[in-house]
């Protein structure tokens, strides 16, 4: 079983999906600590990535070749996952500790009350 870290990006396998959620295979930023991500449970917290940009202010784009990413993307920031680490297939590169933040703070902009 895969032991992703934070700030790492991984190829991952999304299928199924439901409505809106982004599927199939594609590259997603761990967001959860290593704390979570060592924890037995065998699942982390990601961000899913799209080639296509929407003009969503939830969608902060990120530049190859940061992460190992071969092409512009965005980390759909509107779309945090806990998943199983056992979705996680091959591991692309590892991003700025700033890129992880940020998509933090995305995050929390629309959770917070």
């Amino acid at each position: 079983m895969p032991m992703p870290a934070q700030g790492e990006v991984w190829l991952t396998r999304f299928d199924p999906v439901e409505g809106h959620e982004q599927g199939g295979q594609r590259p997603a930023l761990i967001i959860s600590n290593d704390r979570f991500n060592r924890l037995p449970s065998g699942l982390c917290i990601l961000v899913p990535t799209t080639t296509r940009d929407r003009g969503i202010p939830f969608h902060l784009r990120v530049e190859p070749p940061e992460g190992g990413l071969d092409r512009d993307s965005f980390l759909l920031c509107d779309q945090p996952r806990t998943m199983s680490t056992t979705r996680l297939l091959r591991r692309l590169g590892v991003v700025d500790e700033e890129i992880v933040r940020a998509a933090q703070r995305l995050i929390g902009m629309f959770i917070d009350r």
